[in-house]
């Protein structure tokens, strides 16, 4: 399992993937930052 970071302020979200089995595409979060909170998009891409 791995976790989501934000492109932004780099904080670990409490989002987790299964890096071998995982498609996503057009799923939108905000960041839990302190600071941060912006919205970003999630694109999981197995290869």
């Amino acid at each position: 399992m791995k976790k989501i970071k934000c492109p932004f302020c780099g904080y670990e979200m409490p989002i987790q993937y299964d890096e071998e089995k995982a498609k996503a595409k057009g799923l939108f979060v905000k960041c839990k930052g302190r600071k941060c909170k912006k919205e970003f998009e999630i694109k999981i891409n197995v290869k």
